[in-house]
């Protein structure tokens, strides 16, 4: 269950994990003035002044640590909707956040306390995950991954589950939260990417989340949707994961209020980035 925490939403799965603290953001509290990216914009570039989303992002990561930690703590890089993952230690605090970013990747793996990884989107699916080592309550590891279609059908997912795996973490034990993205009833794809999921990850795969969606008169919609939660959701438990300990965020950034959620889709592209975000005490 997501819970409404100040201006994040937390999983209730994910905070049964001692020592580590997670959150999700949406567009409210921060500091951001332009239409378009009010308020709380996390990404550069995209119309607000560098300092504005620089503190926009001390928010963020206060918000999510409950104070403990600031910008300096937080983790970000140019996402490329890729599968590539990185380990991170305490070296590479601040990086994207506070200082220049380090090498573009679309998900991030720690053990360190006091690094806090940050997943930007604006319809695409944030995914945090936390795990304990060899079980142990005083050692855990967390993860977090952008997830696009592409990042998605390519398994970035299980990549982030087996990852945590090799680091210690037991898959059936670690627990996972996926924010608020796209939802089935708003992505509306062609063609081409139904062949691009079936060349990924098969055709029953494809057959199984692109599908059409029936509409409010009770027809059927023209074009395919994809489902990118069902996907996910297929994905992390063939990787292992408890359906239990998998959290779904009911909202669709698209359809949601415009108040609550930048979406690329519904905004055309002209808008800002909300966060997930995810750190070790």
């Amino acid at each position: 269950m997501f819970i409404p925490d100040g201006i994040l939403c937390r999983s209730s799965v994910l905070s049964g994990i001692p020592g580590v603290c997670h959150g999700f953001s949406g567009r409210a509290g921060g500091v951001s003035v332009l239409e378009h990216t009010r308020s709380l914009n996390l990404t550069v570039d995209l119309g607000d002044p560098d300092d504005t989303v620089r503190r926009n992002t001390e928010i963020f990561c206060r918000a999510v640590s409950g104070g403990v930690f600031g910008a300096d703590s937080g983790v970000k890089a140019r996402q490329i909707h890729s599968t590539r993952i990185r380990i991170l230690d305490r070296s590479n605090a601040g990086e994207g956040a506070a200082r220049e970013a380090g090498e573009d990747c679309d998900g991030f793996l720690t053990d360190a306390p006091g690094v806090l990884p940050m997943i930007r989107v604006a319809d695409c699916v944030p995914i945090l995950f936390a795990g304990l080592k060899d079980g142990d309550p005083s050692r855990p590891a967390v993860a977090a991954v952008h997830a696009g279609w592409r990042g998605t059908a390519g398994g970035i997912a299980p990549k982030a589950v087996r990852m945590m795996a090799d680091a210690g973490c037991s898959p059936a034990e670690i627990r996972c939260a996926v924010g608020a993205h796209i939802g089935f009833c708003c992505y509306e794809v062609g063609e081409d990417f139904v062949e691009a999921v079936a060349a990924l990850c098969g055709s029953d795969f494809a057959r199984r989340h692109i599908r059409p969606v029936t509409l409010p008169e009770g027809g059927r919609s023209a074009r395919p949707h994809a489902d990118l939660a069902g996907m996910n959701r297929e994905l992390l438990l063939e990787a292992g994961l408890r359906e239990e300990n998998i959290d779904f965020s009911p909202d669709c950034t698209a359809c949601a209020d415009p108040d609550l959620y930048y979406s690329h889709r519904r905004m055309k592209g002209v808008r800002g980035t909300q966060g997930a975000g995810i750190a070790i005490l």
